[in-house]
């Protein structure tokens, strides 16, 4: 789990709960607290997850808390955390995993240097990799967010907490905790309560991508509810506007797993890592992607049809390959075809921009 954290140790807890020594705590929320723990006699560090007598008299928690530890004891993968134990000892339920010796993935983004794309690209794979093998074994996540991907100190990335994920039994039954996740982070469809399905892990993985690029998500509220309406009805901005090296492939791939419709996004996690493997890092976005002109096909830059067949990324707006009036060879200021463009798409935001300039000009010649 994460490193230590400044949260006061709860006075209810007991020096022992089973055969785990309490070392200290890593860990507090609303599903119960994780510690740094000693497994006796094997001397294994291990973090050990908590649900105290208080809170196990909830139903609900209680159901999550055997729903997270059912998940995980179904993955052994390397990017996923590994489950030791499970069981209950004097009233508490707790769950053994192990520890990761590192940080997470939102203390990395905060941090004062800027990711190299080189990193993004890595720790987007090592998360694809993860979810590949949780959606082979019908586990979605549904809480895909920085701080459930735990890095160590040789960056590998490793995905946890599986505490509202959703298992899909052989008959097709289905176990779930609460229908909600991180508001900025929740794909269209879990944001309106519909059913969901690995294609909601791909959105919350393409807005993790984003925020290890720009340091923010790009939907942001005051309040859950006009995040998630954001999530429904915006078109997030081209990271490249907010960070000028985004490589341009990595960008559509951003935004291809940002669709609102879940049709129009990858197929599968392999499909979307099959095209992080195909990212130039020395491509940088067309800086008329500020006005979302449509990418041109990979085939018109020379390379060979049968190499980008079948991993092309194609940019759709209404369901359409919308087409670039722009001139080849013409700086953009003089070119016709750009404000053509930046009118069509941003035609909401320069009337905005118009009434404001309108408003503040208005209340200078008031005040003369």
């Amino acid at each position: 789990m994460p490193m230590e954290t400044s949260i006061r140790e709860p006075a209810y807890l007991p020096d022992y709960i089973g055969k785990f020594k309490i070392l200290q705590i890593i860990g507090m929320g609303g599903m119960g607290v994780v510690y740094k723990a000693v497994q006796e006699p094997l001397n294994r560090i291990v973090a050990l997850k908590v649900l105290p007598p208080q809170l196990s008299i909830n139903d609900e928690l209680s159901k999550r808390f055997k729903i997270e530890a059912d998940a995980i004891s179904l993955l052994q993968h390397q990017n996923i955390v590994s489950l030791y134990d499970y069981g209950e000892d004097k009233g508490y339920r707790f769950f053994a995993m192990q520890f990761v010796d590192g940080e997470n993935l939102s203390a990395r983004i905060q941090g004062k240097k800027i990711l190299p794309a080189t990193e993004i690209i890595d720790i987007a794979k090592q998360i694809c990799r993860g979810l590949r093998y949780a959606h082979s074994k019908d586990v979605i996540h549904r809480d895909i967010k920085p701080q459930n991907i735990l890095l160590d100190k040789e960056n590998i990335a490793r995905l946890s907490d599986f505490g509202i994920a959703k298992i899909f039994s052989s008959a097709g039954i289905t176990m779930t905790g609460v229908t909600v996740g991180t508001p900025e982070y929740m794909s269209p469809e879990q944001a309106e309560g519909e059913d969901v399905d690995a294609k909601t892990d791909i959105y919350s993985l393409g807005i993790v991508i984003y925020e290890m690029l720009a340091k923010k998500p790009p939907f942001l509220a005051n309040n859950p509810v006009a995040t998630a309406y954001k999530h429904v009805h915006e078109i997030p901005i081209p990271p490249s506007v907010k960070r000028r090296d985004t490589p341009k492939r990595l960008e559509l791939i951003i935004l291809k797993a940002l669709k609102k419709d879940k049709k129009e996004r990858y197929e599968s996690v392999e499909e979307m890592l099959e095209h992080l493997d195909s990212v130039d890092l020395n491509e940088s976005v067309d800086r008329t992607t500020l006005s979302f002109a449509v990418h041109k096909d990979l085939r018109d830059e020379g390379q060979p049809d049968d190499k980008y067949a079948d991993k092309r990324i194609t940019d759709r707006r209404s369901g359409d390959r919308r087409h670039s009036r722009r001139k080849q060879n013409t700086f953009f200021l003089f070119d016709k075809g750009y404000w053509l463009d930046l009118l069509e798409d941003q035609w909401l935001t320069l009337s905005l921009i118009a009434i404001l300039a309108a408003l503040l000009l208005n209340h200078l010649i008031g005040h003369k």
